[in-house]
């Protein structure tokens, strides 16, 4: 074959072939498994599930988290990137009251890929487990009240929360705090929701369980008041031949709203009853006085009774 033409063109055929797919590594990756290289990447966050006696154990010390560097297949590796179908767990079913150093268990990785946990164990401390209930204490900060309310009610609803811990955890409890997270100004009434935390004297978060998590959290707010006497300052002359009997205002005390600071610089409401040239008499709206700041008053309006007789 090698003799003739043709045969000499297949041969060369044949050659620069083998040269492409070596080049190329096509012969690697055939043989290779599946066809692919090999893949280590790190996923960072993969949840931890506990699996022991709820009911009649507390078990303290397990990450909520823990970061899994995987070895292998490079499409499994990159596909359990995105997908995560596996599950890191802590087994504790067959360990009673103690502390106890434990190794982490991946299940659910196809055989051409293995896992590497960070960290690789966890001190775990398991105690008889305490149910106790508490009262929740709820905080609004003053900065988020307008200038011009006031904080009137605040109430926790549901007002008890059932905390399950370890003894020594549950000893050191001293406060039960739901935690708003809203930071906006507050100007009515509303509800907000909040997540209930569990602190010692020191304000460190302690490591319990809550049921429930998170509790409502109604704010009732007044605008602030304060209520002031009315001074009337008659001015003006009635008309010729009349007199001026009696001025009398509806209201001798007003209701002023605004700032705690406004408030404290006023401690009357001073008006005016202008006479000038009446000769009837005749009940007529009068103005108040007022800084711009006061938001507004109750009543609105005074009103003077103004008795006129004739000579």
């Amino acid at each position: 074959m090698l003799e003739s033409k043709w045969g000499l063109r297949f041969v060369a055929l044949a050659l620069a072939l083998f040269m492409f797919l070596s080049v190329n590594d096509v012969f690697v990756n055939l043989f290779s498994d599946e066809g692919e290289t090999t893949e280590s990447e790190m996923i960072e966050g993969v949840p931890v599930e506990l699996l022991y006696d709820e009911e009649n154990y507390y078990v303290s010390g397990a990450p909520k988290e823990v970061n899994l560097q995987l070895y292998g297949n490079n499409s499994n590796v990159k596909r359990l990137q995105t997908t995560r179908d596996f599950n890191v767990y802590l087994d504790l079913r067959n360990r009673e009251v103690g502390e106890y150093e434990e190794h982490f268990t991946v299940e659910g990785l196809p055989d051409n890929v293995t896992a590497e946990v960070v960290p690789e164990t966890a001190n775990i401390n398991i105690q008889e487990q305490v149910t106790r209930t508490f009262e929740v204490q709820a905080e609004v900060s003053e900065s988020r009240i307008a200038p011009s309310h006031q904080l009137s009610e605040l109430k926790v609803i549901p007002s008890t929360v059932t905390v399950m811990g370890g003894e020594s955890e549950m000893n050191r409890i001293q406060y039960v705090r739901a935690t708003l997270n809203d930071s906006s100004r507050i100007t009515g009434d509303r509800v907000e929701e909040a997540e209930v935390s569990v602190f010692d004297s020191q304000f460190n978060k302690l490591d319990v369980r809550i049921d429930p998590t998170d509790v409502r959290v109604e704010i009732a707010v007044d605008e602030r008041s304060k209520e002031v006497p009315v001074n009337h300052e008659v001015t003006g002359s009635v008309a010729d031949g009349h007199n001026l009997e009696d001025v009398t205002l509806n209201y001798d005390k007003v209701k002023i709203f605004g700032s705690e600071e406004v408030l404290a610089d006023i401690e009357t409401v001073d008006v005016e009853v202008n006479v000038e040239g009446m000769g009837n008499s005749e009940t007529k709206d009068i103005e108040m006085d007022l800084p711009e700041d006061v938001s507004k008053t109750e009543p609105a309006v005074l009103q003077a009774e103004i008795e006129i007789t004739e000579d």
